[in-house]
């Protein structure tokens, strides 16, 4: 091949890789400023200085993750599912998580309760919860994220391992509405449970009346009035009840249940009875 041709070729692919990443930050930049109208609605934005800066490379990556994290002051909070992780990503937040403990810096993290009925994976959480993360598991992770403070969040800008990248933005308009979204997500999820409390057959007299709930196929909002709640206690409730029981779903719930015998058995008294037919009356005989 033509030496010339090849570095034309390669010209021409790197400009499309910057024109794609371009793309992509632009794209980040307006979901950013919907979040913007969507959780701090009526309150006036801040005229502080907002900056998104966009890093492609590994070595970029990390160097700004050291960069943040060194800054913080008091809290570092996280929300991510381990499957969004690249993989060299997942290898270097062990140290930076270490550096966070030993200077005091508080650890909030949410993480994808799927991901926890993995026993490996639960290890690892609860090593984590060992450790003094603050952690807690929820159905939906709207958003990737890492916030230092409220000055910095960091964000991935593209997913899989032969395109990474992320957004880093500084700015508290922006800092905040990610924080917001953070916030929502945390009050909605469950702590981990530890494996002693995970057993199905030790349930509270609350969580065993919510099962059988369940089980006969009330709603949310009948079993909140069932159990005197509000309907989001009430969801928040199930959730905790289905991460106790290791499932996923309603109908695995109340397979589960009936696998450790936690539902009420059918009282015969309760069945309706078929009453027998009166015998006819004999015909009268003439006389």
């Amino acid at each position: 091949m033509d030496p010339e041709f090849a570095l034309m070729r390669m010209l021409r692919q790197q400009q499309d890789m910057a024109q794609r990443s371009l793309e992509e930050s632009l794209r980040m930049h307006e979901a950013m400023e919907s979040l913007l109208e969507v959780y701090l609605p009526g309150t006036g934005f801040s005229h502080s200085r907002v900056e998104v800066t966009a890093t492609n490379s590994v070595d970029e990556m990390v160097q700004v993750l050291h960069d943040v994290t060194d800054s913080a002051r008091s809290t570092l909070r996280t929300a991510y599912a381990e499957s969004s992780l690249p993989t060299w990503l997942r290898r270097r937040l062990g140290p930076l998580r270490q550096q966070m403990f030993d200077r005091g810096i508080q650890i909030r993290s949410v993480r994808l309760r799927r991901d926890s009925m993995s026993p490996g994976t639960y290890d690892s959480f609860s090593s984590l919860v060992a450790a003094g993360v603050d952690l807690r598991l929820a159905s939906v992770i709207p958003l990737n994220m890492v916030i230092i403070d409220s000055d910095y969040a960091v964000l991935p800008a593209a997913e899989g391992e032969s395109r990474s990248s992320q957004l880093t933005i500084r700015g508290a308009p922006l800092v905040n509405a990610f924080s917001a979204v953070f916030e929502h997500t945390w009050r909605e999820a469950p702590p981990l449970a530890p494996e002693g409390e995970r057993s199905p057959s030790d349930l509270s007299n609350e969580q065993r009346t919510l099962v059988q709930l369940l089980a006969d196929g009330m709603k949310d909002e009948a079993i909140a009035r069932t159990l005197g709640v509000s309907p989001r206690t009430a969801s928040r409730l199930i959730a905790d009840l289905m991460q106790r029981l290791g499932v996923t779903s309603r109908f695995a719930a109340g397979a589960r249940a009936a696998q450790y015998g936690l539902l009420a058995p059918v009282c015969p008294s309760h069945l309706t009875s078929i009453p027998e037919p009166e015998p006819e009356p004999a015909p009268a005989l003439g006389g």
